[in-house]
């Protein structure tokens, strides 16, 4: 089965919208293609997993978890430039964190991990949470729903994103199943 031997740094971000159904989504992968996936957190995917309850469900189903320190700490830059991942993921990405990328601003974990992936031509698929502009309906984790406005700015990072060379940006967290059958290439 291809995919076997897929290696994945999957970075989550602060996201709460769509943060539930990544993380199943993730678990789901991991045993169906019995994937290598670690998890990287920005202190503030930390957060959101944790206001979820879905920080202790993510450390019992992944082997290797670890929370973001610095621009560098954990060494994730290194370990993708080194070849150690296939590709890197960023699902789910809040606003912040596209439009960083999307101006080339590498000052936290996962953007800068971002950035050296592109310089080293590792491939970087990113899971926007805000792609349309409008209002949506999110859910809370008590089940209560929550009407945000998605703006034009926010969409037009995520736009520019998807004219970046060495990134990919995903409409679907479900697209990373292909991803992993094509063996990290889209």
């Amino acid at each position: 089965m291809k995919g076997k031997h897929t290696r994945i740094a999957w970075c989550i971000t602060g996201s709460g919208d769509r943060i539930e159904e990544c993380v199943n989504f993730m678990k789901e992968l991991k045993h169906r293609y019995e994937l290598e996936i670690d998890v990287y957190l920005s202190r503030e995917g930390l957060t959101v997993l944790k206001f979820y309850r879905l920080f202790d469900t993510v450390k019992a189903e992944f082997e290797k978890v670890s929370t973001e320190r610095g621009p560098n700490a954990p060494f994730l830059a290194g370990r993708v430039q080194l070849g150690r991942y296939d590709f890197v993921l960023i699902a789910p990405a809040t606003a912040n964190t596209v439009a960083k990328i999307a101006h080339g601003i590498a000052d936290t974990l996962v953007t800068n991990a971002a950035a050296q992936a592109m310089k080293a031509c590792v491939p970087v698929y990113i899971f926007p949470v805000d792609q349309k502009e409008g209002e949506i309906i999110t859910t809370l984790p008590d089940g209560r729903k929550l009407k945000l406005r998605i703006r034009k700015a926010d969409v037009e990072n995520v736009n520019k994103l998807r004219r970046m060379e060495g990134i990919a940006v995903l409409s679907t967290i479900h697209e990373v199943e292909m991803l992993i059958y094509r063996g990290g290439r889209k």
